[in-house]
């Protein structure tokens, strides 16, 4: 019989059953079982240090998270720690008129059209058709001889057989060659400026009738370090770089989002056919007709990454790659009706951006679509619903748009994000005190006042987004300079924006009517469409004057203008502060990560809980965000609605979501019956105007001592943050009663107070006896926020000799409670029960 081992550490046991026992093996039964006992021992003792290090020691694991989708492996489940987020600002040199929607802006050879269907931004971009030669659209810009400078278009060939970008004057300033018919693609030239001006030119190169198509025309001023980095980046790495913004924009409104393992939506966000029903969050049911009824979803993914789809089926289901801009190739399709469990495995190109998946009916019947699951990886998990994670900053992050010097930056503490502040925005419209301040041939200057700004730091954006050349003194129109000394922005305006002849001195009226968008003129010999095309003066100060609209159609007034008007956007100020100050920021969510593979969405533009009101259609159905559904907008255009709220509870699953126009993005519908009109409902969603984005840099526990170090931190903060809420709540439910000092001789016979409940209104009570009755006179002096929006005049009862009688009192907007006169005269004691007023804000 052979020797046997011991079951945990293999140790050798003696076969008493063979004779060789009686020989004892000192290297079998000795030494291998102190060697197997010391590996025994050591092995324990790793581990143990292991344990002890995880227990005692703190480990945090560095992540860095780029803008776009990416693919995050961590270690452990833990929450996310910010460490380092900074700004970033871009100046789009031809302002608005790189966004193509208005032809009007550029020049060409041939006619330019208006095409919706094919852009990169806003709602269009230009169709441009080829005639004998090639065909060009023109567009100049101010620069500064020896700078460097990089411009992007985003083009599509079509039938051309070329199109490129290029600098007029610059023979070496020639972009990169688009040859693509079916993809847009972008064209790129760096320069060095050689003039105070420069001519961009789009070119496509074919025969007669052939098309090309071109959006989102950007031009940036660049560092020397960047100038030369840009040389080594393909033209799609140079425009992820140099994304098209309009005009002046920081990063602004900066998200993480970690989707959940399963990174499909429950069907309520699905856009749905017309006879789709969601029986549950996962199950679709459509009940067709032999019409096709589709209902589809986009999901966000990473590029050149492995993705699995499980989904019960019983009809066809189909999955679609989805590049940057829009392009769709079919990975996978069901060519039946099928009823079963279909798996879908695929590696998505370098060039996708998301994948659609869809269902469609093949004929009549009832189909249905459960529990889809789209995971990374190509190993199927177990089916369970998409939970998310999210880091939401609401904040705009600025930085010097060339060098990125002085970036305001994000930091953490006790729970709170604040922000290093080292920039100052403001919208200069005409609710500022602007002053003039003098003029030279065909332009006016004036100024308006700003705190704590570095000198000669302005960075001032007209109506059109074209920037504001800095020039020091002001020699010419459309110039601007900061003089921290007097505190104040001075800008030239030119005679062609404003109408103002050079005799004329423009009033305060004139002033605040410009930068509300208008242009001054003379109705007596000018119309208002000639008025606001003319580049030469409309107003001299004599005849009729009336205003008209800068921008849009000719509307006009006779009266001053005391606001915008929808379509105009006011000048912009961006500055930065001599002293940085600290704010804090309103965030929402934590990101977290689950352990193993995590995608990661990064970006810029969402606004987080904004308040609306659904609006009442004709149709019977409320609506947020509708053209045809007048207050129902959005303040901004949304791009992609990922929650609505009914008294800040989840209620996006009673909406239905659907793109109603490319010029007012995405529309959310509701069914009355699921309608709660004493609900304040808001809504989180993404702009669609792009702005730069930025990495966030941070970490997160990598191990269970930080886990719980950062779990008790978490739990002292947020207790800390809860009882101030509370504090706060309780402050509000009972307010406190204050007591004024009673003025000219009157004392108190019951306590006299002034109290502001929860919902603003000010209550004032008490009797007080003996003092000076004359009409005019001081009985008290309300404190700072709780004084009238207006004056009030509430009565009282006094008590005199003959009885009771009423007393009139004045409360004006300083806060002085005066009598009014008539009985007052009477009175020997007066009850100052009021009634409530609302109190200033």
């Amino acid at each position: 019989m052979a020797s046997e081992k011991t079951p945990n550490l293999g140790l050798n046991q003696i076969d008493r059953t063979s004779p060789k026992t009686t020989y004892f093996d000192l290297e079998k039964y000795l030494d291998e079982n102190w060697r197997s006992v010391d590996k025994f021992a050591g092995d324990v003792n790793d581990g143990v240090n292991e344990i002890k290090k995880r227990l005692d020691t703190t480990e945090r694991k560095a992540v860095a998270l780029e803008p776009g989708v990416q693919i995050v492996h961590a270690e452990k489940a833990a929450p996310f720690s910010l460490t380092g987020l900074s700004g970033r600002t871009l100046v789009n040199l031809l302002g608005r008129m790189g966004s193509c929607e208005t032809v009007s802006e550029w020049s060409s050879n041939v006619a330019i059209a208006i095409d919706n269907n094919n852009k990169t931004n806003g709602s269009s971009s230009f169709k441009i058709t080829l005639g004998s030669v090639p065909a060009t659209a023109s567009a100049s810009f101010l620069t500064t001889p020896g700078r460097k400078y990089i411009a992007i278009a985003d083009v599509k060939s079509g039938n051309t057989s070329k199109v490129a970008i290029s600098i007029n004057g610059i023979a070496s300033a020639v972009g990169n060659d688009v040859n693509s018919g079916s993809v847009i693609a972008p064209s790129v030239v760096r320069f060095t400026a050689k003039e105070y001006f420069h001519i961009l030119t789009i070119t496509g190169t074919g025969a007669a009738g052939n098309t090309f198509n071109m959006d989102s025309v950007r031009v940036y001023e660049i560092s020397d370090v960047d100038y030369a980095t840009a040389a080594s980046l393909t033209p799609a790495q140079a425009a992820a770089k140099y994304p098209y913004v309009d005009s002046v924009v920081p990063v602004r409104n900066p998200y993480a989002i970690r989707y959940g393992e399963n990174l499909i939506p429950p069907f309520y966000e699905w856009t749905r056919g017309d006879r789709a029903k969601v029986i549950n969050p996962y199950k679709l049911e459509t009940v067709a007709t032999v019409s096709v009824d589709q209902s589809n979803v986009y999901v966000p993914v990473a590029p050149g990454t492995p993705y699995i789809l499980t989904v019960k089926v019983n009809g066809r289901v189909t999955v679609v790659e989805v590049d940057d801009v829009g392009g769709e190739s079919v990975v996978y399709s069901t060519t039946d009706n099928e009823n079963r469990v279909v798996t879908v495995t695929f590696t998505t190109k370098t060039t996708t951006m998301r994948v659609r998946i869809y269902a469609t009916n093949t004929g009549a019947g009832t189909f249905t679509l459960e529990n889809p699951m789209l995971n990374i990886g190509s190993t199927a998990k177990p089916f369970k619903p998409r939970e998310d994670s999210m880091l939401a900053l609401q904040t705009d992050l600025y930085a010097d748009p060339v060098t990125g010097a002085n970036a305001d930056t994000v930091f953490e503490r006790e729970g709170q994000y604040f922000k290093s502040k080292k920039w100052h925005g403001m919208t200069l419209d005409g609710s500022l005190p602007w002053v003039y301040f003098g003029l030279g041939a065909g332009y006016k200057g004036v100024r308006v006042p700003v705190s704590n700004g570095f000198v000669d730091s302005e960075r001032i954006t007209k109506f059109d987004g074209k920037l504001v050349q800095h020039v020091f003194p002001l020699t010419g129109p459309d110039q601007s300079h900061l003089s921290p000394e007097s505190g104040v922005v001075g800008l030239t305006i030119s005679v062609a924006d404003s109408g103002w002849a050079d005799s004329y001195e423009p009033t305060q009226d004139d002033i605040k009517a410009y930068f509300f968008g208008y242009k001054a003129y003379d109705a007596n010999t000018i119309t208002p469409a000639n008025a606001q095309a003319s580049t030469t003066a409309t107003w001299n100060g004599t005849g009729t004057k009336y205003w008209v609209q800068r921008v849009g159609a000719p509307n006009f007034t006779q009266t001053v203008p005391q606001q915008a008007y929808a379509g105009y956007t006011p000048y912009q100020l961006v500055y930065q502060l001599a002293t940085p100050t600290v704010e804090p920021i309103v965030s929402e969510g934590q990101l977290s990560f689950v352990e193993g593979d995590n995608q990661v969405e990064l970006g810029t533009g969402i606004v987080v809980r904004e308040s609306v009101g659904p609006k009442l259609h004709t149709n019977g159905f409320y609506y947020i965000n509708a053209i045809a559904v007048s207050g129902s907008n959005t303040v901004n255009t949304p791009s992609r609605i990922i929650n609505i709220f009914a008294n800040n509870r989840n209620d996006i699953s009673s909406w239905a979501n659907y793109t109603n126009s490319s010029s007012n993005g995405i529309t959310s519908e509701l069914n009355p019956s699921k309608f709660n009109a004493a609900a304040s409902y808001s809504i989180t969603y993404l702009m669609s105007n792009p702005s730069p984005a930025v990495p966030f840099a941070g970490s997160y526990a990598a191990n269970e001592k930080t886990l719980l170090s950062d779990l008790v931190d978490s739990i002292q903060q947020n207790t800390a943050r809860v009882s101030v809420l509370e504090n706060k709540k309780a402050d509000k439910d009972n307010p406190a009663w204050l007591t004024p000092t009673l003025l000219n001789g009157w004392v108190v016979s019951r306590p006299v107070g002034i109290m502001k409940d929860s919902n603003g209104f000010v209550h004032i009570r008490g009797l007080v006896v003996n003092g000076l009755t004359n009409g005019g006179l001081t009985l008290f002096t309300l404190p700072q926020g709780y004084r009238p929006t207006n004056i009030q005049g509430p009565v009282s009862y006094g008590y005199g000799v003959n009885g009771p009688v009423l007393v009139q009192f004045d409360i004006f907007p300083d806060g002085r409670v005066c009598f009014g006169g008539g009985g007052a005269k009477d009175s020997t004691s007066l009850s100052l029960l009021f009634p409530p007023f609302l109190a200033e804000q």
